[in-house]
C-alpha cells in the first residue's frame, strides 16, 4: 500500500512539473453578427495551447452564446527537432501560413480552423528559408514547398502545391523605398484560375501610414485552406467573386499601446456587360494593456453583411 503511494505521489509530482513547466498561451474571440439587428448572434471561441520545449498542442472551445451549444476540438499538435544543424523537422497537425496567403493561411478569426495533417522540413540554403511538406496526412500525394528570401532589397516568396496531378503556385514581392513600399501577389488555383493583388502603402509620419491595393479574381479562383474561404466569418472580406475587382484604400495609426485601422473596399464587376458593385469597411482598435495582454474590437462587412468581434489576447 505504502509503495503504491509512493508511486502515485511520485507520478503526480511529475506530472505538476511538467504542466509547471509548460509555456501558456490563451486567446479569446467573440464573434457578434449584427447582420440582422432584431435577430444578433454571437459565438466565442477560446483557445488554450501550451508548449514543452518542442512539443506544442492547442485546443479550441467554440461556445454559441445564443443557445449555449458548445463544441471543441484539437486545434494544433505537433512535435519538432532539429536535424544536427541542417534544418527543423516538425511531424503533427499545424497552422500554416505561407505568402499573401491566397493558397494556405492561417484562420485567426473564424470558429472553424483550418489546419494540415503532415510532415514539414525547415532549412535555410545560402539566405533561402525553405519550407516542404506534405498535406492532408500519410496516404496522400498532396504536397507544398515555399521558398523565401531578400533579394536586392526586395522581399520575395514563392509557394508551390500539388495534388496528384494538379498544381498551384503563389509569386510574392515586396519592396521599400524610403517612405514608399511597393508590393505584388501573383496566384493560381489547381484549375488554373488566377488571383492578383497590387499594392502600394506610404509612411505618411512615423505613426500614420496609408495604403490603396487592386486585386482580381479571374475564372472563380478559391482554395479551400485558406482565412480568405471563409469570407466575413473569418474577418476580412474573403475571395472576389469570378471577374471582380477590388480597389482598397485604407489608414493606420500607431500610437504606441493603441493601434487604429480603417479600409474602404470598392468592388466592381463589368463581365458581359453587365456593371455591378458594392462597398465593404473594415475598422480595427487595439490596446496592449501590457507586455503580454491585448484586447482589441473589430468591426467589417459589407452591403448584406456586418460582424464585430472582441479579441482578448494573452501569451507568454
Amino acid at each position: 500500500m505504502k509503495k503504491n503511494l509512493r508511486n502515485i505521489l511520485v507520478l503526480s509530482l511529475g506530472l505538476i512539473t511538467t504542466i509547471a513547466s509548460a509555456q501558456w498561451s490563451a486567446d479569446s474571440r467573440t464573434r457578434i453578427d449584427n447582420t440582422d439587428s432584431e435577430n444578433r448572434t454571437a459565438t466565442q471561441r477560446l483557445t488554450v495551447g501550451a508548449d514543452w520545449g518542442g512539443i506544442h498542442a492547442s485546443y479550441d472551445v467554440n461556445y454559441d452564446l445564443n443557445n449555449g451549444a458548445a463544441t471543441h476540438d484539437v486545434y494544433e499538435a505537433y512535435a519538432s527537432t532539429d536535424l544536427m544543424g541542417f534544418g527543423t523537422l516538425t511531424v503533427g497537425r499545424q497552422d500554416l501560413s505561407f505568402g499573401s496567403g491566397a493558397l494556405i493561411s492561417s484562420n485567426n478569426w473564424g470558429m472553424n480552423r483550418y489546419t494540415n495533417d503532415g510532415v514539414s522540413l525547415s532549412m535555410e540554403l545560402a539566405s533561402v528559408n525553405i519550407t516542404a511538406g506534405t498535406m492532408g496526412g500519410i496516404n496522400t500525394d498532396a504536397n507544398y514547398m515555399n521558398a523565401s528570401t531578400s533579394l536586392a532589397g526586395a522581399e520575395v516568396n514563392i509557394l508551390m502545391m500539388n495534388d496528384g496531378d494538379n498544381s498551384a503556385h503563389g509569386y510574392d514581392i515586396s519592396y521599400a523605398m524610403g517612405d514608399f513600399s511597393m508590393s505584388v501577389s501573383m496566384n493560381a488555383d489547381y484549375s488554373e484560375n488566377e488571383y492578383n493583388s497590387y499594392g502600394l502603402s506610404y509612411q505618411v509620419f512615423d505613426n500614420l501610414s496609408a495604403s490603396v491595393s487592386q486585386t482580381s479574381n479571374e475564372g472563380g479562383f478559391s482554395m479551400a485552406n485558406t482565412a480568405l474561404s471563409g469570407g466575413w466569418a473569418n474577418g476580412n472580406i474573403g475571395y472576389l467573386g469570378a471577374g471582380d475587382e477590388d480597389r482598397a484604400m485604407g489608414i493606420s495609426y500607431d500610437l504606441g499601446d493603441i493601434t487604429l485601422g480603417y479600409t474602404t473596399h470598392n468592388v466592381t464587376n463589368e463581365d458581359e456587360g453587365e456593371e455591378s458593385d458594392y462597398e465593404a469597411t473594415e475598422m480595427h482598435i487595439g490596446y496592449s494593456l501590457n507586455d503580454n495582454a491585448n484586447i482589441s474590437i473589430s468591426k467589417m462587412g459589407g452591403t448584406d453583411t456586418e460582424m464585430t468581434w472582441l479579441t482578448i489576447s494573452i501569451t507568454p
